[in-house]
């Protein structure tokens, strides 16, 4: 029995009982390896395989989403800023007007967006006296903001309203281009302020506004012209 043999009978039989035992352990320890191995294996094997299927139903699942959920169609806001410059732009402005959403026709578009120039370049000529005593011991400064509005009472009086009216008569290339010096005479009045005064324009957001704003109208104004001449 190995090292058990030149031992005494009764240290014999106790070095066989510690050798089994220790066999007995080892066996155990042994199989309880196996056992927990083979376990792992398993669990590892049914998450896998629970993985694999889960993935698997989410793919089929966005699949048939994609499948069933189909494009939604331009409406009339996107397919006619579409064709003009500056459609980020258009699109924001329009769909900023609740009666924009509602619009059948390109022509209500163009009313609504001439009605948007008018209403911007109103509210600008209301602050402006506020800058002009604001900067009244500067005289360069103050020079400019009373050219600006000579320009803003021109742009409203002199073009978008007149621009307005023109597209009642369907006089569409005049309102195109009343559109389109309206909203000039925003940039016109802040160059106004380089020429006077090398500083920042105190007008310079609601001067670039206005002049996107004409940009946008002209185009709307342009799709009308567009029509007429396919008809």
């Amino acid at each position: 029995m190995g090292g058990c043999d030149p031992w005494p009978l009764q240290l014999y039989l106790w070095c066989i009982k510690s050798q089994n035992l220790e066999n007995v352990i080892e066996s155990i320890r042994y199989r309880r390896h196996i056992i927990s191995y083979q376990t792992k294996l398993t669990i590892v094997s049914k998450m896998s395989s629970s993985l694999f299927l889960t993935l698997l139903l989410i793919l089929i699942s966005a699949s048939q989403g994609c499948a069933t959920v189909p494009e939604k169609e331009p409406d009339l806001i996107q397919k006619s800023c579409a064709i003009i410059v500056g459609y980020e732009e258009c699109v924001a402005i329009l769909r900023s007007d609740p009666r924009s959403i509602k619009a059948t026709k390109v022509k209500q578009l163009a009313y609504i967006i001439l009605d948007l120039c008018i209403e911007n370049a109103t509210e600008t000529l209301g602050e402006i006296p506020k800058l002009q005593e604001k900067y009244s011991k500067h005289d360069q400064i103050e020079e400019a903001l009373r050219w600006c509005v000579m320009a803003y009472e021109s742009a409203i009086k002199d073009y978008f309203r007149k621009a307005v009216d023109q597209l009642g008569t369907k006089s569409y290339r005049e309102a195109q281009y009343s559109a389109h010096i309206g909203g000039a005479l925003g940039t016109s009045c802040e160059q106004e302020f380089y020429f006077q005064a090398p500083v920042i324009s105190p007008l310079w957001p609601r001067n670039h506004n206005l002049a996107v704003l004409g940009l946008v109208a002209e185009g709307i104004v342009s799709l009308l012209r567009l029509n007429e001449s396919q008809l």
